[in-house]
Order: C-alpha cells, then structure tokens, then sequence
C-alpha cells in the first residue's frame, strides 16, 4: 500500500470540516471525517479512481467525491499526497488558480 502524506492545508481542511459539524454534532463530525479518511485509504490502495477537472490546470490532480466533499489528490508509485479536502460548491478554479 502506498504511504499516505497530507499536506499542511489538507490537514487544515479536514480540521476545519470536523469543527464545523462539531458545532452541531461531534459524532456526525466524527464520522463525516472518518468517511473521508476512510476514502483515502482506499485511494492509497487503487489511486487513480476519480476525475480530472477542466477548471483546474494541472494533470496531476484528481478529485475523488466523499458527498459533499471532494478529495483532492495526487499519486506516484510509493505516495498518496492529500492536497486538499474541499466542499464540492467551492470555486476551484480559485482556489488552484495558476495549479
């Protein structure tokens, strides 16, 4: 299995989701969380699933749906690397802008 590195601003996405929900709910938050990380241990082991965006530039990136959530990833051999967990409605277009 590949090993799974997240980078600083994935790491601040999924802190953001959970304390978000955790307003609400920290069991809800719990599990949203830990759909999502879930997804990307699966990720690690079949990388590849997901999709491209036209809006974003760079190829490497794929974007794999955990609803409302998407994952944002790339992947070599030996690495999964986490780039971003962002709520689908967001502009990413702005957010990979020149990426």
């Amino acid at each position: 299995m590949r090993a799974i590195v997240f980078n600083a601003k994935a790491r601040g996405d999924l802190l953001d989701i959970w304390e978000y929900i955790a307003a609400e709910s920290v069991d809800v938050a719990d599990r949203v969380v830990g759909r999502i990380e879930a997804d990307i241990a699966q990720l690690a082991q079949m990388p590849g699933m997901g999709h491209q965006r036209a809006d974003v530039k760079d190829p490497r990136l794929l974007f794999w749906m955990v609803r409302p959530y998407v994952i944002v990833y790339r992947h070599t051999r030996r690495t999964l690397y986490v780039v971003r967990v962002l709520h689908g409605a967001r502009d990413f277009r702005r957010v990979f802008r020149g990426k």
